[in-house]
Formats: C-alpha cells, structure tokens, sequence
C-alpha cells in the first residue's frame, strides 16, 4: 500500500478559488459549519480541585457562568472608626481592617527596598534574558521561515509536474473520447451498409419478388 497521502487539491494548478464567487461560496460553506459546531462542555466532576476549597468554589463559578465579584475597595479608603461606638463588631472589622492596611503599607515599603537595592541588577539581568529569548525566537522564526519557503517551493514544484502530467493525460483522454466516437459513427454506418447489403442480397435470390 502507498504511504504518502493522497491530496485531490493542487493549488499551484487549481484556480477555481480565485473566483471571488467561488471564494464568497466556501466562506459561506465555513461559515454554515462553524455555526453548527457547539463548544466543549465544562466537566461537572470537580475531583481535580478536591484539596483546594478555593480552586473547587471557582470552578463551579466559572461552569455555572456566574459573574466574578468585584474588588472590595472599602476596606482600603476606611481608617476612620464606626459611627456606632458601642458596636463591638464593627470596632472589631475597623480593627481588621487596619492591621490589614498596616500590613499592606509594610509590604510596599519593604518592596520599595528591595527595588532601589537590586532593582537596577535585577532590571538588567531581565533585560539581558529577555535580549536571549528574542534571539532565540528570532532564529527559530527564520529556520522555520526558510523551512516553510522550501516546502512551498518543492510543493509548487511537484504540482507543476503534476499539472504537465495532468494536461497530458487529460488529453489523451479527449483524444480516446474522440477516437471512440469516431469508431461508434464508423460502425454505425457500417451497419447501414451491412443491412443495404443484405437486402440486395435477399433482393436477388431466385423467387424473391423484384
């Protein structure tokens, strides 16, 4: 059995797509069918997430299409403390919440630090791997680039070959087709004049009516 894939589609020979009708008509076609297909359902199992009580309410908030909650900016525009001062729970969630900020100013001071300390190195030291990964990507792009060009190249070869082949064969099959016409109207009248002979034949036997 041949390996190689046989293709009906050829291109380099085929020009039936540059017509914009053509052309309008297979969108069209692409179109109808990409309307048809459905997406992939979202498994309702959540045993993947089964250690995360977190990773596990997300899930079933992204499958059940609900919105995400928006950001609590309250917590950090309020340090004054609540209206009520006999309200215990509120002094406790006012508490809270500026341990929380507390906590938060911290950090960013202790990010600042560390960013005038080794930001500098740090930047260069991005920037350098960055260089290295775009040199990287740019190399493969033109292997990739040079590796597609030769591909086409000896694509359009081979259909082009192909092509001769075909209008070649193509004639011959127009000739064939011509040649058995030619020999079914040659054999047509030869009938003719085979039934005209038998009837001079049986014209002149001894008795027949003349």
């Amino acid at each position: 059995m041949d390996s190689h894939n046989h293709i009906d589609s050829l291109p380099y020979i085929d020009h039936e797509y540059d017509d914009p009708a053509a052309r309008e008509q297979v969108l069209g076609l692409i179109q109808k069918e990409m309307r048809q297909m459905t997406p992939p359902a979202v498994p309702k199992s959540t045993a993947m997430f089964k250690d995360s009580e977190v990773l596990r309410k997300e899930y079933e908030r992204v499958r059940s299409g609900k919105a995400l909650p928006e950001f609590d900016k309250d917590r950090y525009n309020k340090l004054e403390g609540p209206d009520n001062e006999h309200d215990e729970e509120a002094w406790k969630q006012a508490a809270d919440n500026a341990a929380s900020q507390l906590e938060h100013q911290g950090i960013r001071t202790e990010n600042l630090e560390l960013l005038q300390n080794f930001g500098a190195n740090t930047w260069k030291l991005s920037n350098y791997q960055k260089e290295q990964l775009l040199q990287g990507i740019e190399a493969a792009t033109k292997r990739y680039r040079e590796k597609g060009t030769h591909i086409n190249k000896a694509r359009k070869y081979e259909q082009t070959e192909a092509g001769v082949r075909l209008q070649s064969l193509e004639e011959q099959w127009a000739e064939g087709v011509r040649r058995c016409v030619e020999i079914q109207v040659a054999s047509g009248q030869l009938q003719q004049e085979i039934v005209g002979l038998e009837q001079q034949l049986a014209a002149q036997k001894p008795g027949s009516d003349v």
